[in-house]
């Protein structure tokens, strides 16, 4: 056939090496593909050839438990990325299924065609591929409840499963927690017939009366119930006490169910799901934390890594119980005092932090906490606080960050000024070896910044571009100010700024065609360049970089309206 060439390199070459790149003057190049990588492309754009013969012949006439051909000559990884490669030109057909979904696949996702994947297709899954260890069918909504609990009852060594947008329903997880002991992540979000309720069979087996010991670590449950007026927070609580290996719960009632558990006072919610079978909260607690020394219940601790939106009210109530958290967003109002961030999990190394108040908190805020918790961050997310000073302290107290977003609001005292400071203030000296994501941004027709204020932020934008030698992803939203400045100060630096530089966004800012072209003459990996809504930008620019990117053969993408 036209392909076998193709299939037998991939068996011989089963690896993926770098592609070849061209020298000189970046930005980034168009690379040639991978050995590996061309002949995948070869063997999809030939699929049809490959097909032919077993949907002429076989296809609508047999039923087949197993196919041997080529394709079982190729590694399951192989046969992924194949299969990765027709969802992403939607031309994945039933037939292709039939032949791609081969024994030794360890890993399958058919969420890029879930719109073919049928109860046959899932039927031929877990007839064939009975070592699977991941499966997402994230969307495949064809699937019948029936036939997903089959599924689970063939693949026990399921490790991830996904079923996000599918009919997973009670039964279904019934299935899944007697059924999957390996499980150690399961996606249920945006099922409709998925109930918080029905979680519970997930940890407890009611018609066996005993647990189901399972292993789940993560587990994402968010936008169920989509009936209404369920409760949340027993379910929630449940989960938490009758899991004790869970880390990760995406659901509506985890912060309230984590409070509840805090203060081990359940009242009317104690026996919610008694009437099903299900252990009282109570027992849980009396099972998971075992008694002290007086005969009292000792505390439970939980193994949660992350929490979401906490309001900060309650981290000295939730520290105490869920002691390992690395990653929390804390939403902050306007009532806290200053020292609120001393309550903050010591083993944070991502952390989102909102103002959620009428009137914006300043940045200062955020400077005690930062203190304690700075040098082991690696992704700080601020968003809704107000500008009161430049950048620099924070910078400062986060010298091992990877990732730093700023959402920010404009002083409320702020008054526009023309005029810009001199650039011999502007500092020069931060060191942010780590440094691989930034963005910073302001509202649409957000007010002007005061000349010291501007100077100040300019002076912490140029520092930090300069000092950030891994710099991958720059983003630059809506600045008051233009960019000419920073942009060339920053290309000033010691060593070789953005020399790494892959993505650059200066949607709704000010810079100029010269600075563009300055940038594009730098030795950098561009290859995505956003200039949306730039007002000095004009079409003529536009073409003529895009003309010039053609000219020297950069792999760019230059976004412009």
């Amino acid at each position: 056939m036209t392909c076998a060439p193709q299939l037998c390199v991939l068996c011989m070459f089963q690896w993926t090496g770098e592609p070849w790149v061209s020298g000189g003057t970046m930005p980034k190049r168009r690379a040639a593909e991978s050995l590996v990588r061309l002949c995948l492309s070869s063997v999809a754009d030939n699929m049809k050839e490959w097909a032919r013969d077993y949907t002429d012949n076989y296809l609508d006439q047999y039923s087949f438990l197993y196919i041997m051909g080529p394709f079982n000559q190729l590694p399951g990884s192989l046969v992924q990325e194949l299969l990765r490669l027709l969802s992403e030109s939607h031309r994945v057909s039933r037939t292709y299924l039939h032949l791609l979904l081969v024994p030794h696949l360890s890993a399958l996702s058919l969420s890029g065609c879930s719109s073919i994947v049928s109860n046959a297709v899932a039927q031929l899954v877990g007839a064939r591929c009975q070592s699977l260890t991941s499966l997402c069918l994230r969307d495949c909504k064809r699937v019948q409840p029936g036939v997903l609990v089959d599924l689970a009852e063939l693949l026990p060594g399921l490790r991830s499963l996904d079923l996000s947008g599918s009919q997973c329903n009670t039964q279904v997880l019934c299935a899944v927690g007697s059924s999957c002991p390996a499980l150690r992540e399961l996606h249920v979000s945006n099922c409709r017939a998925v109930t918080s309720r029905g979680l519970l069979h997930l940890a407890f087996d009611p018609t066996r009366g005993c647990s189901t010991h399972s292993q789940l670590r993560r587990l994402a449950a968010s936008n169920i119930d989509s009936r209404g007026g369920a409760d949340t927070v027993g379910p929630a609580a449940f989960l938490l006490l009758a899991l004790p290996h869970l880390e990760h719960l995406d659901h509506s009632g985890l912060v309230e169910a984590c409070t509840l558990i805090s203060r081990l006072h359940f009242q009317t919610i104690d026996c919610f799901a008694a009437k099903e079978g299900f252990p009282s909260l109570s027992e849980l607690v009396h099972s998971r934390a075992g008694e002290g020394v007086d005969g009292e219940t000792s505390p439970v601790c939980l193994n949660l890594k992350q929490m979401s939106e906490v309001e900060a009210e309650l981290l000295g109530t939730l520290t105490p119980l869920c002691g390992e958290v690395v990653e929390a967003s804390v939403l902050c109002g306007e009532e806290l005092g200053s020292d609120w961030g001393l309550s903050l999990w010591k083993t944070l190394t991502h952390l989102t932090v909102q103002s959620t108040g009428v009137h914006s908190r300043p940045l200062r805020d955020l400077l005690l906490a930062l203190e304690v918790l700075g040098p082991s961050l690696r992704l700080l997310t601020i968003q809704d606080f107000s500008l009161d000073d430049s950048l620099d302290p924070i910078l400062s107290l986060c010298p091992n960050l990877r990732v730093l977003h700023c959402h920010l609001q404009p002083p409320a005292t702020a008054l526009h000024e023309d005029h810009e400071a001199d650039d011999s203030t502007w500092a020069m000296e931060l060191r942010l070896l780590h440094f691989r994501d930034f963005f910073l941004g302001f509202p649409p027709c957000s007010p002007g910044l005061t000349m010291q204020t501007c100077a100040g932020l300019q002076g912490a934008l140029a520092s930090l571009l300069a000092g950030a030698p891994q710099m991958e992803r720059v983003s630059l939203h809506g600045l008051p100010f233009s960019l000419d400045r920073v942009l060339c100060k920053a290309l000033e630096g010691p060593g070789a700024p953005l020399c790494r530089l892959q993505h650059l966004s200066l949607a709704h800012s000010s810079v100029s065609m010269g600075t563009v072209l300055g940038l594009m003459d730098q030795g950098n990996q561009l290859s995505r360049l956003d200039l949306s809504g730039c007002q000095d930008i004009y079409r003529r620019d536009f073409d003529r970089l895009e003309s010039l990117a053609r000219e020297r053969g950069y792999d760019l993408q230059i976004t412009w309206s």
